[in-house]
């Protein structure tokens, strides 16, 4: 079954807000809503698995990139490596330790250890590798909000509707509606969305449960810069 469309979830916020001159307001509104809502909350469905690759050809080898990736935060990165006794099976190194620009004082050629975080836009690893290395990245992942294509759906959207119309309620009558009492109405709608959606988080985020580590659907991708 096709989920909530976001041109959808307009005519919803538009429908609650009942101010029709405020109508072009809303999608904007509503892209800053859910940008409010992962700022400040963790949900499952932010965090993401990544194959990241470092080639040795590179222009920076020692630089893994994020192109188009929003990053929030890293909870993994480790090598993976191919099993030379079992065909299709894979090995991980130790997590590598995130490090400050400043505990590093030099680089040479090796297996990298460590990294730090280049804005949003990178990885930048301690050492040069001298082969073709593949990561495994487990990461925090911000969502592109396309809050001009009308047919585009996300988990927001199907699961947490309540949950976005409140927050989106609440900036609209912070700004454009200028309306204390709208504001106070769905302040109280938030609180109570956000603490039911707080304790499932916790719940299915302390589970026991069997990760795919290689999902078939996935397609391998060489992330690393590359010289022109």
């Amino acid at each position: 079954m096709a989920g909530l469309l976001l041109s959808e979830f307009h005519e919803l916020v538009e429908d609650a807000l009942g101010r029709p001159s405020l109508n072009a307001r809303v999608p904007r509104r509503v892209a800053m809503a859910a940008a409010s809502i992962e700022r400040n909350y963790t949900f499952q469905y932010m965090r993401t698995w990544r194959i990241l690759t470092a080639s040795p050809d590179a222009e920076y080898p020692h630089i893994l990139s994020l192109h188009n990736i929003e990053v929030k935060g890293v909870d993994l990165l480790r090598i993976r490596r191919e099993s030379e006794d079992v065909a299709g099976e894979y090995l991980f190194d130790r997590p590598m330790k995130k490090v400050k620009p400043q505990d590093r004082e030099t680089r040479g050629f090796g297996i990298p250890e460590s990294y730090w975080i280049n804005g949003r836009s990178s990885l930048v690893l301690n050492s040069i590798p001298e082969e073709i290395t593949v990561f495994e990245a487990h990461l925090v992942e911000f969502t592109k909000w396309q809050k001009d294509t009308d047919n585009w759906t996300h988990w927001l959207l199907d699961n947490a509707t309540q949950l976005l119309l409140a927050r989106t309620m609440m900036m609209l009558a912070m700004g454009p509606a200028r309306d204390a009492g709208l504001w106070q109405i769905y302040k109280t709608e938030w609180e109570t969305e956000i603490k039911t959606f707080n304790v499932s988080e916790e719940e299915i985020q302390s589970d026991d449960l069997v990760q795919v580590w290689e999902p078939p659907e996935y397609v391998e991708r060489d992330d690393s810069l590359r010289s022109a």
